[in-house]
């Protein structure tokens, strides 16, 4: 008992750790690799195993994997959104103070305080490294930054700017519209995808309370459940559940990257 007790209190931490250390990396890197889920659902399986049998872990695993899973998703989601829509918005005041500006490093030296959400600290940074080590040295750097491709798009199209010489404000413009355009189908995405899988959680949760109410509400149920039998087709079930979900859920993920 104190062995079980022991490897429960470690996966415990073990889990706590892996959600503290994405939290912390959340505000750092978008679309970066998320542990948690994996670490909820393994931590939900271990206790319900360890107090019901096999079924009931992959029960609790299936059920708490798929409400992480679309917590996940969703909040990834809404990272991506405010991440582009902050791309977008500096693009936006990149291009309108271009067309003031004598010079690219003097247009973002303007636009650079004007930014706001995740982008702003980055594009701080990009202003005092073009003064530092050159503007195609902090394009690169700026470019390599977790805040997607349409940033990575700007930070060359400013190290084509500044080598270029020539007519940079057409392209800035090029690029505003590409931003805009990506915070779209973010938002697009959030509202018609995200913000909708949590029915999909609610819809497995119902399931799994309708299954264990129906069984408790009847010794015999109860008896065939826990039996061998009840087992294997509980556990059959739940794999077949876990596969119509993942399907979605993978597509999803794979979208807010």
């Amino acid at each position: 008992m104190l062995r079980l007790a022991a490897l429960g209190a470690v996966g415990c931490a073990a889990a706590l750790w892996l959600l503290l250390a994405d939290a912390g990396r959340g505000h750092r890197r978008v679309g970066g690799p998320t542990r948690w889920p994996w670490a909820v659902t393994g931590l939900a399986a271990f206790v319900a195993g360890f107090a019901f049998g096999p079924a009931a872990a992959g029960l609790a695993g299936a059920v708490v994997g798929i409400c992480a899973w679309c917590a996940a998703v969703a909040v990834r989601s809404r990272q991506r959104v405010s991440a582009a829509e902050s791309v977008a918005q500096f693009a936006s005041i990149l291009a309108n103070q271009a067309q003031v500006s004598r010079t690219v490093v003097d247009a973002l030296e303007t636009a650079a305080p004007l930014a706001t959400g995740p982008i702003a600290r980055t594009a701080a940074r990009f202003v005092s490294e073009c003064r530092s080590v050159g503007v195609e040295a902090a394009a690169q750097r700026f470019a390599t930054g977790a805040e997607g491709a349409v940033a990575a798009w700007l930070a060359d199209a400013v190290a084509v700017a500044a080598a270029s010489g020539g007519e940079w404000v057409p392209i800035l413009g090029v690029l505003e519209s590409e931003a805009a355009e990506d915070a779209a189908t973010a938002r697009h995405f959030h509202r018609h995808v995200a913000a909708n899988l949590p029915q999909l959680a609610l819809s497995a949760a119902l399931g799994a309370a309708i299954a264990l109410g129906s069984a408790l509400v009847s010794p015999e149920a109860w008896e065939w459940l826990t039996g061998v039998q009840g087992q294997r087709v509980g556990l059959a079930a739940i794999t077949i559940a876990a596969l119509i979900c993942a399907r979605p859920l993978v597509s999803a993920w794979e979208q807010t990257r």
